[in-house]
């Protein structure tokens, strides 16, 4: 089942289709895509080997990098760690930390999630601090400098 997140992070907000997999052990994150957001990487200390489901090696190789994201699901939050790796066509994948932190009401046959616990939304813990312009006719125009949570309706 896929679902459409948020992604907040200091240069970029961004939608995404993330996968909801109770079998992944981990939650992650395409890693040029995390790039391409300007998410604030970091390495792990030690590589984790990272297995298919049929226990095969990944062919991505060795889990070398993660992000710290606080983790809303409708009302709830969370700080969760996801790691980055080259999901193919994915862009995010939320796993077992994910279910059992959020304790989704899924309803599998349907294919939906219940309304309460929507929307959900990935953030960066610098995200507050982003500041967005725009350009005009190749020249920079400066928005009102405003913190972002103000512009972002309350129930986001």
């Amino acid at each position: 089942m896929t679902l459409r997140v948020f992604i907040h992070s200091k240069s970029r907000r961004a939608e995404a289709v993330a996968l909801l997999d109770s079998g992944a052990t981990e939650n992650f994150i395409n890693i040029d895509y995390a790039k391409k957001l300007g998410m604030p990487i970091r390495r792990l200390t030690n590589k984790r080997k990272l297995f298919n489901v049929d226990g095969t090696p990944n062919k991505a190789g060795a889990l070398k990098y993660y992000v710290n994201l606080t983790t809303k699901t409708g009302e709830k939050r969370t700080r969760l760690q996801y790691f980055l790796t080259d999901l193919g066509e994915n862009q995010a994948i939320l796993g077992y930390p994910w279910f059992a932190s959020a304790q989704p009401k899924i309803d599998w046959a349907k294919g939906w999630i219940d309304y309460d616990q929507l929307p959900i939304i990935l953030r960066t813990d610098n995200a507050d601090k982003a500041i967005f312009t725009t350009r005009v006719q190749g020249r920079k125009a400066v928005i009102r400098r405003t913190k972002v949570d103000e512009r972002v309706p309350p129930q986001y």
